[in-house]
């Protein structure tokens, strides 16, 4: 296995894919910044901190697709069965070098945001338990997207199929999170409310028409939070402004855990079994 992450942290050093994402991570981190300060509305830090997480999955299926689609194609995989190496560690060492790839690109943009964030906007308004249990989180979802990219251009051996199944993913998962995050987050009551100091004040509540009911706003939890996307939204919505009816974040632990326990059991298994060309 060392052998093996050795050889990726070296082909990663000198992939242009993963030097193209941490270039977009510090532009996607500028823009993000000017985009809030040249916003109307009352900003903290805490929103933008974890704003990347949000559309991070696209970059990682394309960088997981490339980086470890060439390992099919140009015969790496072969070349390492016949070296001596199990499958398992092939499968292994490339999910950890992605992640590896992934969590500094996701560390770039978090530090560039606090470096320039702070002068702009302040200090961070969560306590320091709260910023690493943040972080953590982000650092789970980014497994989670991982395994899953991992899991499809491991089985898949042509780069253009598995990159085009993994942006699709990407997409049904945004389009999931998006519809069942509005379920999820529906209220029973419609309030009439002020907002003063980024405060939410109520003045009056009337009972919801469209409340979809208790029973099918739990099942969609269950959805919403079973895909890295809808993690990574209710992520960003645990550090809006006015903090309402947001799931506890250990929540969103839990379930990165089983995703990525299940997803590469899946594919550990597939590749063990699959064919080689």
């Amino acid at each position: 296995m060392y052998k093996l992450l050795k050889a990726g942290w070296f082909r990663l050093k000198k992939d242009t894919i993963f030097f193209l994402f941490m270039f977009l991570s510090i532009l996607i981190a500028i823009f993000t910044l000017i985009k809030y300060k040249t916003s109307w509305g009352y900003v903290i830090l805490d929103e933008i901190m974890n704003e990347f997480i949000t559309y991070i999955g696209l970059f990682i299926a394309i960088f997981v697709s490339i980086f470890v689609g060439k390992e099919h194609s140009e015969g790496i995989i072969r070349n390492k069965i016949i070296a001596g190496h199990s499958r398992m560690s092939i499968y292994l060492s490339n999910l950890i070098i992605t992640v590896i790839a992934a969590i500094i690109c996701e560390l770039i943009y978090i530090i560039i945001t606090l470096l320039i964030g702070i002068p702009l906007f302040g200090m961070l308004r969560m306590n320091f338990y709260d910023f690493l249990l943040n972080i953590l989180c982000t650092f789970l979802i980014i497994i989670s997207f991982c395994s899953i990219y991992n899991f499809i251009t491991m089985i898949c051996s042509e780069i253009t199929i598995s990159t085009i199944i993994n942006i699709l993913i990407f997409i049904i998962m945004f389009i999931l999170a998006s519809s069942l995050g509005y379920i999820v987050h529906s209220s029973k009551y419609i309030n009439n409310t002020y907002i003063e100091n980024g405060v939410e004040h109520i003045i009056s509540q009337e009972i919801n028409p469209n409340y979809p009911g208790d029973e099918k706003v739990e099942l969609a939890k269950i959805f919403y939070l079973a895909i890295p996307q809808g993690q990574a939204s209710e992520l960003m919505r645990s550090n809006d402004v006015i903090k309402l009816d947001t799931i506890p974040l250990y929540n969103l632990i839990i379930y990165s855990v089983i995703i990525i326990l299940i997803i590469n059991s899946i594919g550990l298994w597939l590749f063990s079994r699959k064919e080689l060309k």
